[in-house]
């Protein structure tokens, strides 16, 4: 299957934006795997399927560009950005527990980078209204 094509920000190259796709499909498989354990109502089920909804408006920003965007609505964006400085948050707490390194700690960097520029694309499509 061939991968789809990322945009990326002014800063990144178009291989960072490949590069954060394997890192977003990963979080979003094992995001969805947790949320079918939990019960419907509980914050923690509510939260995943705030990060889901988040991660799922990146994704479709990055593959598909500009044409995405316009079926967004604002009030989704600036959700997705509360969503996304949340899950950076934790992910910056749990990088920090493992030394360099290691592959935990290499798990939570490409994580972390590919998370920052799912928010950055979030946040440029806000800019643009």
């Amino acid at each position: 299957m061939k991968s789809p094509k990322a945009i990326c920000t002014a800063n990144d190259t178009p291989d960072d934006g490949r590069e954060a796709l394997r890192p977003m499909a990963s979080l979003i498989g094992k995001s969805e795997k947790a949320q079918r354990k939990l019960a419907k109502g509980t914050w923690q089920h509510a939260m995943l399927r705030d990060n889901l909804q988040a991660l799922h408006m990146a994704t479709a920003l990055m593959t598909k560009g500009a044409g995405a965007g316009g079926r967004i609505a604002p009030g989704d964006l600036r959700e997705a950005l509360r969503a996304f400085a949340s899950m950076i948050g934790k992910t910056e707490k749990a990088k920090a527990k493992f030394p360099p390194g290691t592959s935990h700690h290499t798990l939570q960097r490409n994580r972390l980078k590919a998370l920052r520029m799912a928010g950055a694309v979030i946040q440029a499509e806000l800019d643009k209204r």
